[in-house]
């Protein structure tokens, strides 16, 4: 594209943004699953990383509608931000079930046989039904 012209630089400016925009998106996706398969602590984080990467993804949908570019606005749409809140949604359920899942998670690290890990499962459910009812006083 030619400098000179009176679109050019702002033109390169633009593309410029929206270059970084997706990248920041790119990163941010990448850090949200991989936080989401870290341990506990830890996996509460992809709730944060979640919600900037469906800030950013807002921005990018915004910027296709205004450019015209509807396939990219809807798929954006359709299938991102749908799996943003997905991500957002398991932080605040592990944040929520934080004593249940964090017991399983101890009780599957130390499990060695497939039973054994059976037997987490069938704990866990039973930690979290009591804890529930715990909850709401029963």
């Amino acid at each position: 594209m030619n400098s000179d012209s009176p679109s050019g630089p702002s033109s390169d400016r633009a593309v410029t943004r929206s270059r970084r925009l997706t990248s920041a998106l790119i990163l941010a996706l990448l850090a949200s699953w991989l936080l989401m398969l870290a341990p506990l602590p830890y996996s509460l984080l992809s709730g944060l990383t979640g919600l900037l990467a469906l800030v950013l993804l807002v921005l990018l949908i915004v910027r296709a509608v205004r450019e015209r570019r509807v396939g990219m606005a809807a798929f954006g749409a359709l299938l991102g931000v749908p799996a943003m809140l997905l991500i957002i949604g398991s932080a605040v359920l592990s944040a929520a079930f934080y004593g249940p899942v964090a017991e399983l998670e101890q009780c599957r690290s130390t499990a060695i046989t497939e039973q054994a890990r059976a037997e987490c499962d069938t704990a866990a459910q039973g930690s979290m039904a009591d804890w529930v009812s715990g909850l709401f006083g029963g």
